[in-house]
């Protein structure tokens, strides 16, 4: 048989099956060329693929066979299918498992079987970093989810194409809890397991909120730079010297774990308005981050260096671009905002030709509480984002606070991997994958209700429906788009494979369709009909604490619904 090229991204959304696609009803894993502490590469592609088709003898097995070759470069996988038997081959044990979750994403799955042509499908990214942020912190998903949890989630990340995560181990401490460490150190080590990249935060200028008060620095006059915590002056000496013993023992808690990249944050949390310090991301900032560089590099002496611009103002900019014309061993430059991409990077090209990555906000545009309704999905919104900076970015670092922006993650992803992807694609191939039996069409027509609904009545972030008529047409309009919605999800919940119907992924897409109808039709931010919908979501996102703490004090609650108790 003639074997054809299909040239797909991981994330491409191909449907391209020929009519005389195989079936198959078990998988089987040759990973004997493989050192034993990779061989779970197996389980990682077997589980998924029984966790939508029960192993039966309705039909013929896959046979997989996992191979190291020099001959692949980079991060690239070939994945070549014929006759009953499948190869997986990559130069690096990353490129394995995104070759692993190529196949998955390839074939086609049914209650009994699943199905998948004979061909050749290659992974080939175009940009070069693809880094995810767990944000664990202010009781959020990451931040008590259990290990094995965290774990299973990286592992789907990584299948779809991810190489690098963050996850916070600086301050604002996010595990006065306890379960910090055991969490951070599980997550490091799956990472590194995956043969993908570990970021860390750099330091910042932020203390503890018992630090001495004549250290604190002044205000940030900028609100979206934020004043939550402690920033400390480091124009004072003192101050200086508080900030390079705590960022030693920041250093000392990843000790025996590699860190591949640090990630030097001057805004939100961070910053300092005195004479000394100001601009703060052009000024004080980067004497700081010199201080800072020189410890960690000597701790990680590979590590990369990364310098976020987060909110800059054009004086940041220029402070920071002359230091760079002399100052070496910066290896990207993070660049975003929370609406459209910044200006000055796109005019002013790097010195140096430093690589510039983006930070998608994928979490808390829009909505409060974020997370709060179920899924978020706004691929719109993100390619047009990702049109503005492709020819300039070579990279991503989204920030997420939690599940219920995985639709978010995957568009991001997925544009990064292949820049000339369609959006639907994207999302057809989500739905194949993750809601197998559904409509794929069904799932991009959903998104695109979600996303056109995003923002309450009256564009408000919150179902207030302050100034908004309950008759006016504007309301109308979105109970009608609404109602579809939950038609769509209606017929979607029969056609999806049984085994996924409770899954996480989909009871997200089925509440938020629920949980808007109901909303919109009482013009109620938290009505009882929507209670059931509420307390699944709380259950899901190990919520409790969160929402005890928002009834209690009426503060955060960030990624969790808000609903009064029972009488």
């Amino acid at each position: 048989m003639t074997m054809k090229t299909w040239m797909i991204s991981l994330v491409a959304g191909m449907a391209a099956f020929a009519a005389s696609a195989a079936e198959y009803s078990m998988l089987s894993c040759d990973v004997s060329a493989l050192p034993s502490e990779k061989r779970f590469v197996a389980d990682m592609l077997k589980n998924r693929v029984e966790a939508r088709t029960a192993p039966s003898d309705a039909a013929k097995q896959l046979a997989v066979r996992f191979v190291l070759d020099d001959a692949v470069k980079g991060e690239n996988a070939t994945v070549t299918v014929k006759d009953g038997r499948a190869a997986i081959c990559a130069g690096r044990f990353r490129g394995l498992v995104f070759g692993a979750g190529l196949l998955l994403r390839t074939a086609r799955y049914g209650e009994k079987t699943f199905s998948l042509a004979d061909g050749e499908y290659r992974f080939e990214p175009k940009k070069s970093l693809r880094m995810c942020y767990m944000a664990r912190h202010f009781l959020n998903w990451y931040h008590l989810a259990a290990p094995n949890e965290l774990t299973a989630y990286i592992d789907d990340l990584a299948l779809s194409g991810h190489n690098a995560f963050k996850v916070q181990c600086e301050l604002p401490t996010p595990g006065r809890n306890g379960n910090f460490e055991k969490a951070s150190l599980a997550v490091v080590d799956r990472v590194h397991a995956l043969d993908c990249g570990f970021c860390s935060g750099g330091g910042c200028n932020q203390a503890p909120e018992d630090s001495p008060e004549e250290l604190r620095g002044v205000p940030n006059s900028d609100p979206k730079r934020g004043n939550l915590g402690f920033n400390v002056c480091i124009s004072k000496p003192k101050g200086m010297e508080l900030l390079c013993r705590l960022r030693k023992e920041q250093i000392e808690k990843l000790a025996g774990s590699s860190t591949d990249y640090f990630c030097y944050w001057p805004f939100d949390e961070g910053g300092c308005e005195c004479d000394g310090c100001k601009p703060w991301g052009g000024n004080g900032f980067l004497r700081l981050i010199e201080r800072f560089r020189a410890m960690n590099n000597a701790a990680f002496p590979t590590a990369k260096t990364i310098i976020s611009t987060w909110v800059f103002h054009d004086d940041d900019w220029e402070g920071l671009y002359k230091w760079l014309e002399t100052h070496d061993g910066v290896d990207y430059i993070l660049a975003d905002s929370h609406t459209d991409f910044p200006k000055y990077p796109l005019e002013h090209p790097t010195p140096k030709g430093i690589p510039i990555m983006t930070f998608p906000e994928i979490s808390m545009w829009g909505r409060s509480p974020w997370g709060g309704y179920g899924a978020t999905a706004l691929p719109k919104r993100f390619t047009r984002l990702f049109r503005q900076v492709e020819r300039i970015a070579d990279g991503f670092m989204s920030y997420s606070e939690g599940l219920y922006e995985d639709i978010n993650k995957e568009v991001v992803n997925g544009l990064y991997i292949n820049p000339k992807a369609d959006t639907g694609d994207l999302l057809r191939s989500y739905a194949a994958y993750y809601l197998p039996g559904t409509n794929p069409e069904d799932f991009v027509k959903l998104c695109d209700i979600f996303e056109t609904n995003h923002k309450f009545p009256g564009d408000h972030t919150r179902p207030s429906f302050k100034g908004v008529e309950h008759d006016s047409p504007e309301l109308a309009e979105y109970r009608s788009r609404a109602a579809e919605a939950c038609r769509i999800v209606e017929r979607m919940e029969k056609a999806i494979l049984p085994t996924l119907r409770s899954s996480w992924r989909w009871r997200l897409v089925y509440l938020r369709a629920m949980i808007d109808r109901e909303i919109l039709a009482t013009c109620n931010g938290a009505p009882e009909s929507a209670r059931k919908y509420f307390e699944e979501l709380v259950k899901m996102y190990h919520a409790e604490r969160q929402l005890a703490g928002w009834r209690a004090t009426g503060k955060r609650g960030w990624t969790t619904p808000q609903f009064k108790a029972a009488e």
